[in-house]
């Protein structure tokens, strides 16, 4: 009897005089003490209580205006306004939410004006490498569930520019090591728009696919991204696939799927960290893409047309860039059927000289000028610092051209020779001599840094190439055992690759 009547003079106390307004400091300070968010209460704060049949009696608390000043752990200055914040929960377990621990609850939020540029120049970024004013006013809502245990984000959406994301974030297990689980999604992004023109590449999409994943080291997590339209780096891809799988040691991102330029992409990365180490091998595989177009985009020339196929897989690992850079491994492979290349005509030039006619540069060169390319093939490998190549093959209006030569990574400097070789009678006697002897052999060396080579014919080797041929001797540039050699290279890879990808699925599974 005197439980019951002190009970019920507490509800009088806390629905009529009780002013919890009175309180924001010490709300402030719990929200602090339970997630590490240190805000400033301006706005009014309200308690209402509630009975459920059957479950007892729920508190509910409202907030209103409260800033974001700090986050724990990170030095910076924090800004973010939590414009509503909604709280229900069990009457019964109010000392545990007062000592700062997790409790059984339900609510929503709304946060405007988050600043997202802040928060990552907290966490080391670079201020100048993305464009601030896109991520400094970020809009975010939704409902919240919380347990002993667990925190869960349902109906999730946040707003950043032109981009919205939805989805559910879920973290299990907070009182050990914590497991996330995700699905996200968004129409678009657009990080051309966040990147500053100065800092954009070529390969930044590329970059961002491998690499990003690696912001799961260290959690249990397993979840997807998925995004309609993504571009990076000049590329657009549609329907872009990202699930990610972490053990707490390791991360994988397989398999990472979009539609690209006409084509199909996939992706697979597996990851581990420890430290500074970083033990890294990824696979990257682009079938029937448009490869003019992405060159096009990437700025890198807009010469080319055609389909070609393209895979790759690399490993490396170490504790910084120079490091990784001579334990770097890998065999990529190349394959067009038909393309062109814009600009000139070689099927033109050698019909007018076949006829004795002097070139007429209007007819073969020009913007309606082109080159069909044919049965384009080459595999290059990866290893002690070197990218090498040793079997490039194609016909080029009606010139058969190989190649082979290597570029070092650590000073950027190529080497590369070509070999051009055409046995038409009819048009070789119209050449000078010593090119008309026995048919053209054109040996050029392409030499220098590699964003700006120069191209020489080889005169040592013509003439060597030139005799030889008088003597009835083939001359060829291509390594007979340069296609075996690299495929035992990338077979031992992709067993790599696959036995770390079901560690890492039987790791999260353990979980």
């Amino acid at each position: 009897m005197a439980l019951g009547a002190g009970i019920a003079a507490l509800l009088i106390w806390l629905t009529v005089f009780f002013d919890p307004n009175d309180y924001r400091e010490h709300i402030a300070d719990g929200i602090s003490e339970a997630t590490g968010l240190h805000f400033t209460i301006e706005g009014p704060v309200r308690l209402s209580l509630r009975f459920e049949p059957g479950e007892g009696l729920f508190a509910e608390a409202t907030v209103e205006n409260a800033w974001l000043r700090a986050v724990e752990g990170i030095e910076t200055p924090q800004h973010a306004q939590l414009s509503h914040l909604r709280f229900s929960f069990p009457l019964t377990q109010s000392t545990q939410l007062a000592g700062g621990r997790l409790i059984d609850g339900t609510g929503q939020f709304r946060i405007s004006d988050l600043d997202l540029s802040a928060m990552a120049v907290g966490l080391g970024l670079d201020p100048a490498s993305f464009n601030g004013s896109m991520v400094d006013s970020v809009l975010a809502y939704g409902s919240f569930e919380t347990g002993e245990t667990f925190f869960s984000l349902t109906d999730l959406e946040i707003g950043i520019f032109e981009t919205e994301v939805t989805g559910h974030v879920h973290f299990e297990g907070l009182d050990q090591l914590p497991h996330l689980d995700f699905s996200l999604a968004a129409s678009t992004l657009n990080l051309d728009e966040i990147v500053p023109d100065a800092l954009r590449g070529p390969t930044d999409a590329f970059e961002w696919l491998s690499l990003s994943p690696l912001m799961a080291l260290g959690v249990v997590a397993q979840g997807s991204l998925t995004i309609g339209t993504f571009q990076s780096g000049g590329l657009v891809f549609k329907d872009l696939t990202v699930p990610i799988a972490a053990d707490g040691k390791q991360v994988a991102a397989s398999p990472v799927t979009a539609s690209l330029y006409d084509g199909a992409m996939r992706i697979d990365t597996v990851a581990h960290g420890d430290g500074e180490n970083l033990d890294f091998i990824t696979r990257q595989r682009f079938t029937g893409v448009s490869a003019g177009r992405m060159l096009k985009d990437m700025q890198l020339t807009g010469m080319l047309h055609g389909r070609a196929d393209l895979e790759a897989i690399v490993a490396f690992s170490g504790a910084d860039y120079p490091e990784r850079l001579r334990s770097a491994e890998g065999v990529a492979t190349l394959k067009a059927r038909e393309g062109q290349i814009r600009g000139f005509d070689v099927a033109s030039l050698l019909s007018q000289l076949s006829q004795g006619d002097l070139p007429s540069s209007g007819e073969w060169l020009g913007e309606g000028a082109y080159t069909v390319l044919e049965d384009v093939n080459a595999t290059l490998v990866l290893g002690d610092t070197h990218l090498m190549n040793d079997n490039l093959v194609f016909r080029a209006g009606g010139v058969d051209v190989t190649g082979r030569g290597k570029l070092n990574l650590e000073n950027e400097l190529v080497d590369y020779r070509l070999l051009l070789e055409l046995d038409q009678p009819d048009v070789v006697r119209m050449l000078p001599p010593p090119l008309n002897a026995v048919g053209l052999i054109l040996p050029l060396r392409v030499s220098g840094r590699w964003d700006n080579p120069g191209i020489m014919i080889d005169m040592p080797t013509l003439i060597q190439m030139q005799i030889q041929r008088a003597m009835g001797a083939k001359s060829a540039l291509g390594s007979p055992d340069a296609d075996a050699q690299a495929e035992r290279a990338r077979q031992v890879l992709e067993a790599e690759l696959g036995k770390r990808l079901d560690s890492v699925v039987n790791g999260v599974a353990a979980q």
